[in-house]
């Protein structure tokens, strides 16, 4: 979502029901009659003072302001529930068509994202905490890892001599702040401490950070205490090209080298959003990296919605998106290659990827996930390396992340990686059947039954369906008299509603018979393709932002037909491959 900036903002625009002089459970009729009542109060035109006729502006642009909001039903929903904050965000076309209970649902949950952006306006702090633990002593394949003198040691007494032998081989911890001094400039301070096994370590550093246009920002760094860690960065984005050069130094040893990083990625095709980057490290030990990158796109057929528009499915894998990305290393001259491949299940906020590195010396595989929201996040990942196996863990809420690197195993161990893997996944799918699929099939339940409610209510739109439907009336009675004396194109039964249908979608659909008969021309039926048929004359939408088919069944020369054609395809009847057999007739009698 955007924000917006709203400039003229009063104390009476917080308080727009005091503005009508109205309570906050007015009904839209008192609305209207405050409106219009007040209106002719405070109407400029009638003062003829100059004084009062400013005053009276200012109250009649206050008045029209409160009523445009107050009378829309979306926006005054917007206000009551997150107040003239969310006013300021522009909202998805798609949140409107949703049903109330919908819309509620959607505000309560930013509330919580609103509340966070409006901090961090003020105030952003992160804090991270890592702690590395070695627990290898618990699967070593020794025949004989016991330090015990008695080789008839109990087995507890075994898995306690393990257990006392699990450390932690380094802590960290890092901190920082960050403050907006202007639209274009902000400064943070950060500290870190690091403790390993026999000492310890702190850094402290300060940040100011300019973005001199659009396109161009920039931000120098400065460590007042040893090592003297200074640290300047530029950096250049557009749409296609981005660069960025960063150069690290230490006031300790002016004269070394410092650590200068260039890297430079450009989109390589117009219509295409794959990437190249090439990243350039200057030092002592110099490296250059070529990366060729796919982000992951999402493929939607014609009449599809995007994942936030349509409505939940039940199983959440019906959007996946894949990115892909191959690189070369150059270390010292020896070089190296890695792949990644990654997969992300939009609806269930989940991501699994799978990296590999191969160099001369070393290979590293890594199979990890994770799962994110907008306030939180769990991911994990194993790496199999020729040194041994670690796994990584990484929970985070809101700013704040714990990050557990633990070693299983400080040798090679295919067969504890995979068992790493599979226990987990296992787990997982577990969970996925018992508790996610029945979650997400009465969330779908509770989205199909109040759309199902919004068309039995009796929306603008299906109000506008029934009265257009009984101007067609008669004209489809003529058509009908005319197709039966010629034993023509009769249509028995139509219905529009939601492509995909299953126990909670069966009745999201209208009956269209009449508004189709009405379209009949000489034994014929043809509806161009290309655009929705909700736009037709007698249809409306009975389920927004979801794939739609329009489903026919009809009389030609006596015979019984039956097509199903999704949306946006054109309709073109009769036809013979419509025609249903003397069988399936009979089927349906029974």
């Amino acid at each position: 979502m955007d924000k917006t900036t709203l400039e003229g903002v009063s104390e009476k625009e917080c308080y727009l029901y005091a503005v009508l002089n109205l309570p906050k459970g007015a009904s839209e009729a008192e609305i209207n009659e405050r409106h219009r009542s007040l209106s002719l109060i405070f109407h400029p035109d009638k003062q003829r003072v100059e004084h009062l006729k400013e005053a009276a502006t200012a109250e009649y642009l206050e008045i029209q302001k409160a009523y445009q909001i107050l009378s829309d039903p979306f926006l005054r929903q917007v206000y009551d529930t997150l107040g003239y904050e969310g006013l300021k965000i522009k909202w998805p076309p798609y949140v409107r068509s949703r049903s109330k209970e919908e819309i509620q649902k959607f505000l309560e949950h930013n509330e919580v994202v609103l509340k966070r952006e409006s901090f961090k306006q003020y105030m952003l702090s992160k804090g991270k905490i890592s702690c590395g633990i070695d627990v290898s002593s618990l699967f070593e394949w020794s025949d004989e890892p016991y330090t015990s003198d008695d080789a008839n040691a109990p087995w507890f007494s075994r898995v306690w001599e393990r257990l006392s032998n699990v450390r932690s081989f380094e802590k960290r911890v890092s901190y920082s702040i960050q403050k907006k001094l202007s639209d274009k400039t902000s400064v943070s301070f950060e500290s870190k401490a690091t403790v390993q096994t026999t000492k310890g370590t702190s850094l402290f550093l300060g940040t100011l950070r300019h973005q001199f246009s659009p396109r161009i920002t920039a931000s120098a760094t400065l460590g007042p205490f040893f090592p003297y860690t200074t640290r300047f960065e530029v950096q250049y984005e557009d749409p296609h090209n981005e660069l960025a050069i960063k150069t690290t130094s230490h006031l300790i040893n002016p004269f070394s080298l410092p650590l200068t990083t260039i890297s430079f990625s450009r989109r390589l095709f117009r219509s295409k959003p794959q990437q190249g980057k090439i990243i350039l490290n200057v030092s002592k030990n110099p490296q250059i990296s070529f990366v060729y990158r796919s982000p992951a796109t999402i493929e939607l057929e014609e009449g599809d919605a995007l994942p936030q528009q349509a409505p939940p499915t039940t199983s959440g894998l019906r959007y996946m998106l894949v990115d892909k990305a191959v690189g070369l290393d150059l270390h010292q001259v020896l070089p190296a290659v890695f792949a990644e491949v990654g997969l992300t299940l939009v609806e269930l906020s989940v991501r699994f990827r799978c990296i590999i590195q191969m160099g001369f010396n070393t290979t590293v595989l890594t199979v990890g996930a994770n799962w994110s929201s907008e306030t939180a996040e769990v991911g994990s990942a194993v790496s199999l390396t020729n040194t041994g196996v670690l796994l990584h863990v990484d929970l985070r809420y809101l700013e704040q992340q714990l990050s557990l690197p633990i070693v299983l195993s400080t040798e090679r161990s295919p067969l504890l990686a995979l068992g790493t893997v599979v226990i987990p996944s296992c787990a997982a799918a577990l969970g996925y059947h018992f508790i996610v699929l029945p979650r997400r099939r009465k969330r779908r339940l509770e989205y199909l039954r109040a759309m199902k409610k919004d068309l039995e209510e009796g929306s603008d739109a299906r109000q506008r369906k029934i009265a257009v439907e009984e101007i067609l009336k008669d004209p489809a009675k003529k058509q009908t008299r005319l197709e039966t004396e010629r034993e023509g194109l009769i249509i028995q039964e139509a219905t529009y509603g939601a492509a995909d249908t299953d126990d909670a979608t069966e009745n999201v659909s209208l009956d269209v018979t009449i508004p189709l008969q009405a379209l009949v021309r000489n034994s014929q039926l043809h509806i161009p393709g290309g655009d929705t048929k909700a736009a037709l004359q007698g249809f409306s939408d009975p389920a927004p932002f979801a794939s739609k088919s329009l489903r026919i069944r009809y009389l030609f020369h006596g015979r019984v037909h039956y097509a199903e054609i999704p949306d946006f395809l054109p309709v073109v009847l009769p036809l013979a491959e419509h025609q249903v057999n003397d069988t399936d007739c009979l089927k349906e009698k029974r």
